[in-house]
């Protein structure tokens, strides 16, 4: 018979930290999106001036 790897505790652990990383890497995806839709509204703007 073999040994557990990880306690109860441990597993419990590793859930709260997945949970974590999971919203910390959805907000970190949610502020590049709005950085990108802010750039490129500023650069069809700044393309819409040129033009004109």
């Amino acid at each position: 018979m073999t040994e557990e790897l990880f306690t109860e505790n441990d597993l419990d652990q590793f859930d709260a930290d997945d949970n974590e990383v999971g919203r910390v890497i959805g907000k970190m995806l949610s502020m590049f999106f709005f950085y990108t839709v802010i750039a490129m509204t500023i650069t069809g703007i700044w393309t819409y001036m040129s033009l004109g």
